[in-house]
């Protein structure tokens, strides 16, 4: 049995404003412990669009990429397989036909191997037949971005991204404050459950072919097993760790972007853009859209353009031994009643 909790941050016009209920560790503990406003979460695929979308559109600003650029310009090792035809805005969109998971840390040891693995393993779809959300998309975008700058990813997010915000808890590989950070699963159990099962991704890997399972609850560390495995937690699908409010700094800044609503445009995909998800809510007569990004540990945040508003929500929805809810169905109410506030 466990007990969760859950943080929600608002910005409204620039006006932040933050609720904390519930626990954020729970598991194998006589006392639980407290969620409050500044505890530090497991971003998970939020890193997604904070480091790896965020670093492109810095990147397109500066003129060093464009969207619609070949994989292959930046990675040589594209341009003889079947992903030569792959562009950057296929990444993005998840229309590249990649796996859409693979425990990497099975059969490769390194990211340079890791790279390897991904450029030569065939596709499993048609290019731009259809989105199938990949992590392995982003892991390559990392790459491009690290060859674009000649600098490491942590580095170069720093300078693209989150060097820029006045931000003082978000950091890749473990929580700012080990004192306060929301515990997630115990251990690997679910990537060794899908390796097992070969639900819902049909990957050939075997359990038995790796003795590195985790079987402690993870707190303050990446629960992301390629991220963390092989990545030292700092990968750009997965790794950061920050508290609500150096979310809605981050929201905020997404809102003054110059690039932001061209990578939210309208395109083949009605709620899935380039990097960026979005939700359509209608309270009364308002129909409003909200871009943003879940993650697998229960987090997820949104922006509203047309209200300049943003919303975060972070649980810790994996620290349990019973069955998870989707981030999705904890999402739901909390837009609605995040829309009906901005009216």
């Amino acid at each position: 049995m466990s007990a969760s909790g859950v943080v929600i941050g608002t910005s409204i016009s620039g006006v932040h404003e933050i609720s904390a209920n519930g626990y954020r560790s729970s598991l194998d503990l006589n006392r639980p412990l407290e969620m409050n406003q500044s505890t530090n979460f497991d971003l998970a695929s939020l890193t997604k669009i904070i480091a790896t979308t965020s670093s492109v559109m810095a990147l397109v600003e500066e003129g060093l990429l464009g969207v619609d650029d070949l994989v292959s310009k930046y990675l040589p090792t594209w341009k003889t397989s079947e992903k030569q035809a792959i562009t950057l805005r296929h990444l993005l969109q998840h229309r590249a036909g990649l796996l859409e998971w693979q425990p990497l840390y099975i059969l490769a040891s390194e990211p340079d191997s890791v790279h390897r693995l991904i450029a030569t393993t065939p596709i499993r779809y048609g290019i731009n037949q259809a989105r199938h959300y990949s992590d392995l998309g982003f892991i390559t975008l990392g790459k491009v971005i690290t060859t674009v700058t000649e600098k490491n990813l942590i580095e170069s997010i720093d300078e693209l991204v989150l060097g820029k915000l006045p931000l003082s808890s978000m950091q890749f590989a473990t929580a700012k404050d080990m004192d306060n950070v929301a515990a997630t699963s115990r251990g690997d159990r679910f990537e060794k459950t899908m390796v097992e099962s070969k639900v819902p991704y049909p990957v050939i890997e075997n359990s038995q072919d790796f003795d590195r399972w985790r079987t402690h609850i993870l707190s303050g560390e990446v629960n992301d097993g390629n991220a963390f495995h092989l990545f030292a937690g700092a990968s750009s699908h997965a790794g950061l760790f920050s508290n609500a409010e150096d979310l809605l700094v981050y929201c905020d800044s997404l809102l003054n972007s110059q690039h932001f609503e061209y990578f939210t445009a309208d395109g083949v995909d009605t709620d899935f853009h380039l990097g960026f998800m979005s939700w359509t809510d209608t309270y009364g007569a308002c129909a409003a859209r909200f871009y943003g990004h879940t993650g697998f540990t229960g987090v997820a945040l949104l922006v509203s353009p047309a209200h300049q508003s943003a919303m975060t929500m972070l649980t810790n929805r994996l620290h349990t031994d019973l069955e998870i809810i989707p981030t999705q169905a904890l999402l739901m109410p909390y837009i609605k009643e995040f829309h009906a506030k901005l009216h």
